[in-house]
């Protein structure tokens, strides 16, 4: 009996240890498990249920209500949700500005001096002082007497006057005007002090000058012909065409500017030669016989 015990007891404790033999150990814990891990801020997330293939695989029936191969999307936790797609952040594109070179600036300098000087220029053309022009309009003669030594005449005529000057206005204040024989022999001479009316004449404008002459004149302050002038005359005067020749100076008042007024005073001498003056036969009257060319101006 005891030997029976015996042998159960032993029998019992070599079954025990094989049966304590048998269960396997678990396994040593991980790293990531012993090493503690930094605070999220968010609570963990629950484990993510299996779809429902994988059910259908593991061998589990599908969820109520839901066809297999259906997501199930109601029991889904929100923590598993798709991200939302990266946010679009249209690329800004920049164009780069051009390079500049020496050469582009110098010809760009180039062109704007080329300007400059051709502006220049057209204004000095068109603003630049120009001389008035003057030509003689008429001329007569009366009481033309060469026979005797006592030499008698009297002129009458208009001088022309043109100003080409851009803002520019020319007041006559007074004029002294000359006769000549074949442009040298002085014969006969004025001094008018005071034109009769005001002759000005404004930019662009145009205006005529009077001028009378008489060697019955008590101011006429040219001696008479001497005796070679005379005669030339009286030989000239039997062909019916005589060359004379007028000289004036004038004393104007020039006025210059747009803006403000600028008066200055200018002495402008005039020439007018080859001035054939036709007689009437024997008489003592002649006058101009054909327009006569652009007077010289001096100032």
């Amino acid at each position: 009996m005891n030997s029976n015990n015996s042998n159960i007891i032993d029998t019992g404790t070599k079954s025990g240890q094989s049966s304590a033999d048998s269960i396997p150990e678990p396994p040593p814990p991980t790293r990531q498990c012993l090493e503690p891990q930094p605070p999220s801020g968010y609570p963990p997330a629950p484990p993510t249920p299996a779809s429902p293939q994988q059910e259908a695989i593991i061998g589990y029936p599908p969820a109520m209500g839901y066809p297999p191969g259906y997501p199930n999307t109601f029991n889904q936790s929100p923590y598993h949700h798709q991200p939302p797609p990266g946010m679009y952040y249209p690329t800004q594109q920049y164009r780069r500005r051009p390079e500049t070179s020496p050469g582009g600036v110098l010809l760009t300098m180039m062109m704007l001096m080329f300007f400059a000087f051709t502006f220049a220029v057209i204004t000095w053309l068109v603003v630049r002082p120009k001389f008035p022009v003057f030509h003689v309009e008429s001329l007569a003669v009366s009481d033309f007497n060469v026979s005797t030594d006592n030499f008698t005449s009297t002129w009458e005529g208009n001088i022309a006057i043109e100003n080409k000057n851009l803002g520019a206005n020319i007041h006559l204040e007074r004029i002294q005007s000359f006769i000549f024989y074949n442009s040298d022999d002085l014969i006969i001479s004025s001094y008018l002090e005071n034109p009769g009316r005001d002759i000005s004449v404004r930019s662009y404008g145009k205006g005529t000058i009077p001028i009378k002459l008489s060697t019955s004149d008590v101011k006429q302050p040219v001696p008479p012909p001497d005796k070679r002038v005379m005669e030339e005359m009286r030989m000239r005067r039997q062909t019916g065409v005589m060359p004379f020749a007028l000289k004036a100076i004038a004393w104007t008042e020039v006025e210059t500017g747009i803006f403000s007024t600028n008066a200055k005073h200018i002495q402008i001498r005039i020439l007018c030669e080859d001035l054939k003056v036709e007689f009437e036969r024997d008489t003592g009257n002649g006058k101009l016989s054909d327009r006569s060319k652009n007077c010289e101006v001096e100032i």
